[in-house]
């Protein structure tokens, strides 16, 4: 491979890693399409174990994001190579954003992961040339941010962003405890701080690291096809979700009997319900405990939960039954 003048070797060390996060990324979309569809009753999209995974995939790509950020401009800015970039990525979001308003419209992707590699390239522009430790700190800044906010000092912050009009621009850009309602969502507060972090371990490697021994480092077959994958991952990312959800959505009509009971699959919709409306207003974690406290509180009345559910007519006073079990919950959540 021909190396420009001026530029850093690819390291295939950092494709190899975006290769392996390519395939964590594929294992997690699996199992929410899995559960979305009801072949399993697990709710990956709630479940805290699950959720933790795709918060360090999310995390993994950002990371590396940033390192790559660091070394493709080592030696000063490459505008036109940047700013293609920065638009090939920027239109990939856009796509994102329109197929899951098309798909999901209640939960549309309005700032996923593709918009804030985007977003926050840009703002990454001014750390890449200084030093590794100004990019590490304000890193680390970013990423104290929702517990800065969280603190009983702020709390007049936080009063004035609720009853600012720019309340949404606030809850977009992740300075505000409750997200919009999407399937996906990565504000730039604090996620853009993992990025920063990103470029600090770059400028570090480009100063301090081996950095002509690893570009050329010698990997094994397998690791030279996640390499492959790595260095083509905005394709692999954009069209392997419609293929895993398209194929299980095939798979679900012709043998139905592979899903889960009615019951069960109808539950895990009513909790996704649930905590989309809640994530309105409320903290996930308090919405993760209203919701689930909701469905408790409903499955001590099995008659009731199936009305609940829509597994059955409703009877006069069914909503007002309901709307008391879920007040007391959500008080309940609300005061932990």
């Amino acid at each position: 491979m021909t190396q420009m003048p001026g530029t850093v070797p690819r390291l295939a060390l950092i494709d190899l890693a975006r290769g392996l996060a390519l395939v964590a990324m594929g294992v997690f979309h699996l199992a929410w399409d899995l559960s979305h569809l009801g072949f399993i009753a697990t709710d990956v999209a709630v479940h805290p174990a699950w959720r933790l995974f795709s918060q360090c995939i999310a995390s993994a790509f950002l990371a590396l994001a940033g390192v790559s950020l660091a070394l493709a401009h080592a030696h000063g800015l490459r505008a036109a190579a940047f700013w293609r970039r920065v638009a090939l990525v920027a239109g990939a979001a856009a796509l994102v954003t329109a197929g899951t308003w098309l798909v999901m419209p209640q939960a549309p992707v309005f700032f996923g992961i593709l918009h804030c590699i985007a977003a926050g390239a840009v703002l990454a522009l001014p750390f890449v040339r200084a030093r590794w430790w100004l990019a590490a700190l304000a890193g680390v800044a970013v990423l104290a941010m929702p517990l800065v906010l969280s603190l009983p000092a702020a709390e007049g912050w936080q009063a004035a962003m609720d009853s600012s009009r720019l309340n949404g621009l606030w809850q977009h850009l992740g300075l505000r405890s409750a997200g919009p309602v999407a399937v996906d969502f990565v504000p730039l507060v604090p996620w853009f701080g993992i990025m920063l972090c990103g470029v600090a371990a770059g400028s570090w490697l480009l100063r301090h690291g081996p950095v002509e021994a690893l570009a050329a480092m010698r990997l094994p077959p397998a690791g030279q096809a996640l390499v492959w994958a790595g260095r083509r991952s905005l394709p692999i990312y954009l069209l392997h979700q419609p293929m895993l959800l398209g194929g299980l959505m095939l798979l679900a009509m012709l043998a139905p009997g592979l899903t889960i009971a009615p019951a069960q699959r109808a539950e895990a919709g009513f909790a996704r319900d649930c905590l989309a409306q809640c994530r309105v207003s409320r903290s996930a974690e308090t919405c993760r405990q209203a919701c689930g406290c909701v469905l408790d509180e409903l499955r001590q009345d099995p008659l009731l939960l199936a009305q609940a559910l829509g597994l059955q007519a409703a009877a006069p006073g069914t909503d007002a039954a309901i709307q008391t079990r879920a007040a007391m919950c959500f008080a309940r959540s609300d005061q932990r």
